[in-house]
Formats: C-alpha cells, sequence, structure tokens
C-alpha cells in the first residue's frame, strides 16, 4: 500500500497517523544494539509521516530498505487485542505483537556441547544463583562464617545447593570432568566486576572505603571559573524553632512549636551563586528532599509574594535562573556532596546520572572542609539572618541569644510560612551582594560576565523538564489476581492495589511483572511499563489513597500505625485526614508530630492547588465558549440586517 492510499485509507483513524499520540518506549529497557536499532526505526517513522522525503531518501538516511519501512509502518498502525495502536512499540527488535504459532523444528540436539549449561543452571534455579553471590558478597555471614569466603569453599556450598534440588547425576553440572567448577571461578569474577563496590569489601575497610567514596566525579580541580561546571550540595538544621496553628476536630486552633528543620541548598563553586534551596520538615531530610532541592535549582525561579512587613527583596540580588535568560533549566557537569544517606541513594545517584547528566562525588566521612563553600554559606546565612530572630536557638546551648525561642515562636507567631519567605529573601540578597571571594563582585556579577564571555552552562532538554521527573525511581511489581476467586487483575504497591481500566480487564497478563516510574514525593499515581519498554498507561490507587497526595515515606508511617493499632481506618476513610487528625493530638506533646502535620499540611495544599487549577481551567472553557455563542448571535443579527430592506 502506498503512503497517499495508506492516509486516505477511511480503515485508518486520524489518531493513528498523529505519531505524538502513539504510546511511548522507555528506551532504558533496551540494550545498546536493540536501542540503536530502535532509534534508528522511530527516525524512520517520523520521516515517513511527515511525507517530506521519498522512501529512498529514507533508506540513504536511516538505512532502512523501502520493503521493510512498509513492514514497518503496518506494524505501528497495527491494534493490539485492548484496541490500542502500537505505534512505536511495535519497533522494538523481536517484539512480537501476534500470537506465537509453534513451528516443528528437524534440528537435533548435541549432547556433548556444555557452553551455556552453567548459565543456563542459574536460570532454572534462581535460588542457586542467589547463594553464592550473597556468599561471595558477604551477605550471608553466619552460614558462611568465614568474612572473606574463598572460592573453593563457596563451591562446596554450590554442590550441596545442587543435591537439594535433586540433580541427577547425570545431569550437568556432575556429568562434567570439573562438576562445575572451573565456570563458578568464571561466575565469581563477574560478580566481583558487577559489584565492584560492595566486592572490594573482600579486600579490606580501606579498599572498600575507598572504592564506594573515591572516582566518581571531577575532584581536586586547582581552579574552577566556568559556572555550572561544579556544584556543592549540603543541608543544614536551622537554628531556629518555629510556630504552627493546629487545628483541632472540633474547629479549635492550637499553637505549637516545631521541631528545627533543614534548610538545603545548591551553591555555584565556580561564582558562588546560590541556585536554589528547599526547606524540608523531616527529622533528617531524604534523598526526595534532595531531588526538591535539585528541581528548584533548575526550574526557572520566581520571587515570592511577600507578606512580611518591611521584608524586600534588593534589586541587584535574585537567583541565576531568575536573573539570566541562559541560567533557565540549566544543569551542572559535577557535584560534590556529603555521605549522607540520603545524599548516597538510589533516587539521588539514579537521577543526577540519567536526569540531570552529572558526575557525583561524595567526599570523606566527616570531613566538611571538602565543601568549604557551601558550609561558609550557612555561617553567614544564620548570622545575617536566623540568628537575629526572636526564636532562635543559637549556635550552642549556651549561646545568649537564645532566650525561650519555643516561647518567642508562638508569642510573636514565627511561622513556617515566614521561615520561607526570609530564607528566600536572604539567598536573594546574598547572591547580589559584593563577595572578597570574587574580588568584591557580586556572585551574580561573576556570573554575568563569564556568561558574556561565552562560558555557557549545558540546559536540561526540554522532554526532561517534568518537575515530577526528579523525584522519579524505577521498580517492578507483579500482576496479582484470581478468576476463580473474582479478583480481577492489580498490583500491590506498598500495602495498596493499583490498576486501570485496560489491567482490570487484562486477564491473560496475571503474573507479568510491571516496571514502575514512581514519583516518590505523590505515589497516588504509577507510570507502568511491559518487561519490553511498551507503555501500558497510569496505575491508580484504589479508594481514598488516590484523592490526597501523599510520599511513600507519609504511608509507611501510616501502615505503621494501623498495625500498631493506634490510628483505623476503612476503605471509605480518606487514611491522610486520620493520619492528620492523630497528629493533631500527638503533637501537643510531640515537636517532631508537629513537623509531620505540616508536611501533611503541605500536601493537602498540593491538592487544593490542583482543584483550584482545574477549576479555573474550566471556567475560561465556559467562557470562551459563551463567547463563541454570543459571536454566533451576532453573526445571525448582521445576516438578518442585511436583509431588510430600506
Amino acid at each position: 500500500m502506498s503512503r497517499q492510499k495508506l492516509i486516505e485509507n477511511p480503515n485508518i483513524l486520524p489518531e493513528q497517523l498523529h505519531i505524538d499520540l502513539w504510546p511511548s518506549v522507555d528506551t532504558l529497557c533496551l540494550n545498546g544494539f536493540d536501542r540503536k536499532i530502535f532509534d534508528l526505526r522511530k527516525k524512520a517513522m517520523k520521516l515517513y509521516f511527515e511525507n517530506a522525503l521519498t522512501q529512498k531518501e529514507i533508506h540513504e538516511i536511516t538505512g532502512i530498505e523501502p520493503r521493510n519501512l512498509r513492514r514497518l509502518v503496518h506494524r505501528c498502525l497495527a491494534l493490539n487485542p485492548n484496541g490500542v495502536i502500537w505505534g512505536f512499540r511495535a519497533l522494538i527488535p523481536q517484539k512480537k505483537i501476534k500470537e506465537y504459532t509453534k513451528l516443528k523444528s528437524n534440528k537435533g540436539l548435541n549432547n556433548k556441547a556444555k557452553t551455556g549449561e552453567f548459565t543456563l543452571l542459574l536460570k532454572k534455579y534462581p535460588n542457586i544463583e542467589e547463594k553464592i553471590v550473597s556468599l561471595y558478597l558477604g551477605r550471608l555471614n553466619k552460614e558462611a562464617r568465614d568474612p572473606v569466603m574463598r572460592p573453593k569453599n563457596i563451591y562446596r556450598h554450590f554442590i550441596n545447593s545442587c543435591k537439594e534440588q535433586a540433580i541427577a547425576m547425570n545431569e550437568y553440572p556432575f556429568n562434567t570432568e570439573d562438576q562445575g567448577y572451573r565456570s563458578l571461578q568464571r561466575y565469581l569474577k563477574k560478580v566481583r566486576d558487577t559489584h565492584f563496590g560492595k566486592a572490594s569489601e573482600r579486600y579490606g575497610t580501606d579498599s572498600a572505603q575507598k572504592a564506594q567514596n573515591s572516582g566518581i566525579g571531577e575532584q581536586n580541580e586547582p581552579q574552577i571559573i566556568r559556572p555550572y561546571q561544579i556544584v556543592q550540595f549540603d543541608g543544614h538544621r536551622i537554628d531556629a524553632v518555629f510556630a504552627i496553628k493546629l487545628q483541632t476536630l472540633a474547629g479549635d486552633v492550637i499553637w505549637t512549636v516545631t521541631e528545627r528543620v533543614w534548610i538545603l541548598a545548591f551553591l555555584d563553586v565556580a561564582t558562588r551563586n546560590v541556585l536554589g534551596k528547599y526547606i524540608s520538615l523531616n527529622k533528617e531530610y531524604t534523598a526526595a528532599d534532595v531531588m526538591i532541592c535539585a528541581r528548584n535549582a533548575i526550574v526557572p525561579k520566581t520571587k515570592l509574594n511577600l507578606t512580611i512587613p518591611g521584608l524586600t527583596y534588593h534589586d541587584t540580588g535574585g537567583y541565576p535562573s531568575e536573573v539570566f535568560k541562559e541560567a533557565e533549566w540549566a544543569t551542572w557537569e559535577a557535584c560534590s556532596l556529603d555521605n549522607a544517606k540520603s545524599n548516597l541513594s538510589k533516587l539521588v545517584k539514579d537521577r543526577m546520572h540519567n536526569l540531570i547528566r552529572c558526575n557525583t562525588n561524595p567526599g570523606p566521612v566527616a570531613k566538611p572542609m571538602r565543601r568549604p563553600y557551601i558550609e561558609r554559606f550557612f555561617q553567614t546565612l544564620e548570622e545575617n539572618g536566623f540568628h537575629r530572630s526572636p526564636s532562635t536557638t543559637g549556635s550552642h546551648f549556651k549561646d545568649p541569644r537564645r532566650n525561650e525561642p519555643d516561647k518567642k515562636a508562638i508569642q510573636f507567631y514565627i511561622s513556617l510560612e515566614h521561615l520561607e519567605q526570609l530564607s528566600d529573601v536572604l539567598i536573594s540578597n546574598y547572591n547580589g551582594m559584593p563577595h572578597y571571594g570574587l574580588d568584591n563582585l557580586s556572585p551574580l556579577q561573576a556570573m554575568e560576565q563569564r556568561l558574556e564571555r561565552g562560558m555557557l552552562p549545558k540546559v536540561m532538554s526540554e522532554n526532561l523538564r517534568s518537575e515530577l521527573s526528579f523525584l522519579q525511581i524505577n521498580t517492578s511489581r507483579k500482576i496479582s489476581g484470581n478468576i476463580e476467586s473474582g479478583k480481577r487483575p492489580h498490583i500491590y504497591y506498598e500495602g495498596v492495589e493499583y490498576r486501570n481500566e485496560i489491567l482490570s480487564h487484562a486477564a491473560d497478563l496475571i503474573g507479568t511483572k510491571l516496571e514502575l516510574h514512581v514519583c516518590v514525593d505523590d505515589i497516588r499515581f504509577l507510570k507502568a511499563y511491559l518487561p519490553d519498554g511498551s507503555e501500558f498507561g497510569m496505575l491508580v490507587a484504589t479508594g481514598r489513597w488516590g484523592v490526597v497526595p501523599h510520599s511513600i515515606k507519609m504511608r509507611k508511617e501510616i501502615m505503621k500505625l494501623k498495625r500498631l493499632k493506634i490510628i483505623h481506618f476503612t476503605e471509605h476513610d480518606c487514611p491522610v485526614s486520620i493520619y492528620q487528625e492523630f497528629l493533631v493530638m500527638d503533637s501537643q506533646n510531640n515537636k517532631r508530630s508537629a513537623n509531620k502535620y505540616a508536611i501533611v499540611q503541605q500536601a493537602k495544599n498540593k491538592l487544593e492547588k490542583e482543584v483550584e487549577k482545574e477549576r479555573h481551567h474550566v471556567m475560561i472553557e465556559q467562557y470562551n465558549q459563551s463567547i463563541m455563542e454570543e459571536v454566533d448571535d451576532s453573526l445571525v443579527l448582521l445576516e438578518q440586517f442585511k436583509t431588510i430592506s430600506f
């Protein structure tokens, strides 16, 4: 079928020809070779549907012959059993879009060939593989007894495990001369190379520390002058307490104080500009807090609406992404941070590498001098700001500036909202003040000069600019369900069922493992992909869990309280609201609960903004519709007026 006949075919829906609406593919699920093939095929599809080049010209660009190109087009336009177009998913190498039909094979088996037998054995018995890997990496210290188990001792456990699986003596590994010993040695070398950091513990504490905390990112560079080349990140517990307003079930208002909170910041080494900050209310700042701070440093900044009398932004201040067009969505090449657990988490490492695409350099333990600029900034921030607050706790317990901070916070209503505004103004003004380390240029002046000299930072690609992508982790879950008991297909994530309309009717997928993209700060929705990378859609938490935004950490705390029978809720109750009611009562004697209450309130405020935004869109739609109706009425009157004769 020619391109013109394809476009004019009445059996082809318009949305099938609109490639921007096709289901996407997570190419990270593909290996390098398959991804290269997929990218070429995808490029060929775009060129084909743009209708600007001939099939021969597309062949010259992508290497895909016209006959194969037409075959791929028909694959993309085909519909799956759910009636959804295959789209780009049909371009995945070896992707089967039709049911497999078994064919007879005349090829015999070579019983003498043992190549690959060890790999097949591990695939057939994954518990054997798990055991030998755990023994090599020291995860089974009680069973292994030896702190560092040698390969020959691991081999003994390997043979015993094979016997436990009742493998016959005429089967692999017992039917070989060395009974799989050399294959095991080769496999352990692969484990060593794959788990470099963990395997280095076999060679002593010093080797392990060097392997896990060195060789990542740029180190000890003599002079950094290019903006965004290296940034430093750290968190600082603010030397002040703040008041928070709680509302009881009876509608009464209670004022209490929070625990000391954290301020997180990213600072550019070359120009000393603070790129972004975030206030964390957690007892210890989390990986999600780190990535929210990174998001604030990259997403273009806007000024806050200030409500504190006399508090103003300086005209010379601001954030780089707010002042310079070149700094909007700018990302850094390397990030220096400490060895806090949140900084070394999977989320931070993954997002820094795959989203921001930078190197990370976790410095030595308990050595803040490796990050002198960010440490000095926090000291300046305290001296010029928080230590001057009536509710300051001072720099130590005997600091004379410490004068009943809890009482002063409530007396003067120094709230978390005030903290947000104060910290934002202090940092904005800091970027506009002369800096001794920059020859008395302000950080913004230093960046301006270097941008004018062509030292431009790299900018995040537009397709990666979703604010939620900063908080994404990838995990997998198996689809559960039972047709005999009437339980429709679903997945479990953190104790809650998730499903969508497609999954509810996909009984054939029960037992399939889905790859999930999870926003750790809001787990009401999960984006799902099939094992080959095909997009499966958005899964929604069932019940009231899918209403109020909440993080993974918040859900775990709610589930823990329910297990301990401290709180109780049914499927018709909102767990987040029940949790908030508990925090109101507990916060009167526990400052930590006041912080958690504030976190829940932030989540509810987020929901209110979402509802208000949706209501605003509806109002605009209604207004536009009324305008169009008025225009139509005017046109009718005009036509009637033209027909009147005088």
